[in-house]
């Protein structure tokens, strides 16, 4: 019998189900997980459970992370920040026109998310080049837009509380054109347009 638990990627705020293996997950623990892009870490959301349908091939726990390990994210979160500078820089030599939004490294730091905002289509396969140079690891460029990257970089809202995409939505709403108020994200806020959509539904 498989049993999963859902999980937050500490990377993108993303929740997927992760399978539990030998591992007891509780809700709370951070939890070491083996992703298609490397190892990872993600926060567990729900008590284990036993779906009756599994459509995909489901990511695995490998381990829960003890307080020592989970120290060590705040120390890839100081190395990220050096990075994003590095990152940054490098950008402003190529002027290229795109935004950084964030940087973040797997657990194992054999790969490196560079998350960024852009207008168009562009061709960073220098860059790329630049930034492996520069940081020795292998880079993978994650074009978002403005909602998503305000979803993974998270904030303060207007109304004084977390970005309501970050803190529970894990589906961002449709928005819709001529409608105040405006969040930092530049969309329609996620909560007028939820009160809306529950207006509709009655």
């Amino acid at each position: 019998m498989i049993v999963v638990v859902n999980g937050k990627l500490l990377r993108d705020g993303s929740v997927s189900p992760y399978i539990c293996g030998e591992v007891s997950p509780q809700v709370g623990d951070f939890l070491l997980v083996k992703t298609q892009y490397g190892k990872e870490v993600a926060i567990c959301k729900t008590s284990p459970k036993s779906p009756q349908h599994i459509k995909e091939k489901l990511p695995k726990i490998i381990k829960k992370l003890s307080l020592d390990e989970i120290k060590k994210i705040e120390i890839l979160r100081k190395e990220e920040e050096k990075a994003k500078k590095v990152i940054r820089d490098l950008i402003a030599k190529s002027k290229i026109p795109m935004k950084l939004a964030k940087v973040c490294y797997t657990y194992d730091k054999n790969r490196i998310f560079v998350y960024y905002t852009a207008e168009s289509r562009i061709d960073f396969r220098q860059l790329i080049k630049d930034i492996n140079a520069a940081l020795k690891t292998h880079v993978q460029m994650v074009q978002v837009t403005p909602v998503a990257c305000a979803k993974i970089i998270g904030g303060i809202g207007p109304c004084g509380r977390v970005f309501c995409c970050n803190l529970y939505l894990n589906r961002i709403p449709k928005t819709k054109s001529n409608q105040p108020p405006l969040g930092p994200c530049g969309k329609t806020l996620c909560c007028w347009i939820l009160k809306d959509e529950k207006g509709k539904n009655g």
